[in-house]
């Protein structure tokens, strides 16, 4: 009772954080009205000149070990790219960990790094002459990554303008702009190590700084935009968010090495059934507050495309890359079940098989529906559980999951023959081992296939981190790197320890169940990525996310 009521207490002081301001500024979270604010035009420090060259970067990426080496298109900026090219801008991308997907490096915190070295990404970035280069990270643990690239980027070049985005630089711009500032100093460096920061949705914010920047000013009042102009640094938050998703242009996956991918294949879900699988994103935000999510925290509102327009994409796509798999990037894709069925009954005709790597409400589930899906081309789910403690669910995620529904949603899926595999989370402030183990039994006594349990880290961005920094569980830079394999909540080290070694023997267990049970659907998942191991024969994808 004392840790529920420490916890409240934790709760009512993140009303005046970063975060809390940050929905508070925004239409769809909080009270803000924007409509009678005009905008006001400043010279810009430095001028686009007419018809500039943008490029669009993706930074390396770092990962804790363990964790698949996934490969995919930046679907975030290839859609801003679809933007730039509509609105007439040149515009080219560059993925660097695609183009350094062998390359890795281990750093001193334990974690891997993989893709294009910075020096070497910023040579690949400046050998296409760019007048702007705008960059995203979506992790926090990606930032460093970022701030060193911009380094290099800015060693060479320091007339090129520098424009950043992403989760992490939405929610906490001004830290990033400090933070930005620190790397200056570290460097020599003697001009803005980045010149803007686009909070949110980019693919309007852009167009329209480009538009200015073009002209030589800025709006120091630009809904999202966060920066310096002549007459120095200016701030706002985002308010709007876009209501019409289907009048946004398709992901620009053209500008980017998609055979290179295909090639790789290790998509969203790391062991695909498909050869040349594609990413689809048919909706946007989640109202559902989990405590450790960061993402439903960009997005509150859950917009979504049309399925007419979701359809369109899905063929152009099977036409010109010939794929043969689509995996949807939705957190929340079945928010709307009459939709949900519209889409998927259309969905059937094109023959191809889809999985949710991202997760499903168990609550938005029904036989009826599964039924549908399958028939449709579901071959995977993903049943975002996250715990099997009522009371660890109710008080500690903040997520609403009728536990007792979940066993004969399971059955009918096995029934189907969807492989369906649980995603958990574990380790939070105030749980206790004994509530761990019930959720493992509670797992293990489910028709599933596999898991993947994540011990609760304080995602930059979610409550979970506000809470845990008010309660002086973490510290600001350490909970950056952000590593699902350790237990950095629990701060009494022994049991830390024990928990870790219980996550590695649920983990181990679950997977020799299902090859000892079920050794067929056990080569089917996890054959063709066992192919591409050194040995051909071993692999921890029982630990893998």
């Amino acid at each position: 009772m004392d840790d529920l009521k420490s916890v409240v207490a934790s709760r009512k002081r993140l009303a005046d954080t970063e975060l809390r301001r940050y929905l508070a500024n925004k239409e769809e979270s909080g009270h803000a009205n924007r409509s009678q604010i005009l905008p006001l035009h400043k010279p810009s420090l430095r001028r686009l000149a007419a018809n500039p060259h943008v490029c669009l970067a993706a930074p390396s990426i770092s990962i804790p070990l363990g964790m698949a080496k996934r490969c995919i298109p930046p679907i975030g900026l290839a859609m801003i790219a679809g933007s730039l090219e509509e609105a007439g801008i040149q515009v080219s991308m560059v993925d660097l960990v695609v183009e350094g997907y062998e390359q890795e490096e281990m750093l001193p915190d334990g974690m891997l790094r993989y893709g294009l070295n910075a020096r070497t990404s910023a040579e690949r970035i400046l050998d296409l002459n760019p007048s702007l280069i705008g960059m995203s990270v979506l992790f926090s643990t990606d930032l460093d990554n970022l701030m060193e690239l911009c380094v290099e980027i800015r060693r060479r070049n320091s007339d090129a303008i520098l424009v950043i985005g992403g989760l992490h630089a939405s929610i906490y711009a001004r830290d990033v702009w400090v933070r930005s500032q620190e790397y200056c100093l570290a460097n020599n460096l003697t001009e803005p190590l980045i010149d803007y920061i686009v909070r949110g949705e980019g693919e309007h914010r852009l167009v329209r700084l480009i538009a200015d920047l073009c002209e030589g000013i800025v709006d120091v009042r630009s809904d999202g935009l966060v920066g310096i102009s002549a007459e120095g640094f200016f701030e706002n938050y985002q308010f709007g968010t876009i209501s019409n998703l289907d009048a946004l242009a398709h992901p620009a996956y053209h500008l980017l090495p998609m055979e290179r991918y295909f090639g790789i294949n290790i998509p969203f879900s790391p062991v695909p059934r498909g050869d040349r699988v594609m990413q689809v994103l048919t909706s946007r935000g989640c109202p559902v507050s989990c405590s450790f999510c960061a993402s439903t925290n960009l997005y509150k509102v859950y917009r979504t495309r049309t399925v007419s327009g979701i359809i369109e994409e899905v063929r152009r796509w099977k036409e010109i890359y010939g794929i043969d798999e689509v995996q949807f990037a939705d957190d929340n894709l079945l928010l709307d079940k009459r939709r949900a069925r519209h889409l998927f009954t259309e969905f059937a005709d094109l023959g191809l098989p889809w999985c949710t790597p991202n997760g499903i409400m168990v609550n938005t589930l029904d036989e009826d529906l599964i039924s549908l899906l399958h028939a449709s081309g579901l071959y995977q789910i993903t049943l975002s559980l996250d715990s099997g403690n009522v009371r660890t669910l109710k008080e500690h995620h903040h997520k609403p999951v009728d536990l007792s529904k979940v066993p004969s949603l399971a059955e009918k899926c096995r029934e189907f023959g969807i492989f369906v595999h649980v995603t958990l989370v574990v380790g939070m402030p105030g749980e206790s081992m004994e509530d761990v183990e019930e959720t493992f039994e509670y797992v293990k006594s489910l028709p599933v296939c596999s898991v993947s349990t994540f011990m609760a880290s304080p995602i930059p961005g979610s409550e979970l981190y506000h809470d845990a920094l008010e309660r002086g569980l973490i510290g600001r830079r350490a909970a950056e790197k952000i590593n699902t394999t350790r237990a950095v909540l629990w701060k009494d080290p022994e049991h830390a320890a024990l928990l870790e070694r219980r996550v590695r023997e649920f983990q181990k267990e679950m997977g020799d169940r299902l090859l000892k049970d079920h050794p067929e659907i056990w080569r089917d998942k996890y054959g063709k990525f066992l192919s591409k191991s050194p040995d051909g024969k071993s692999s921890p994808l029982w630990r893998l996310s």
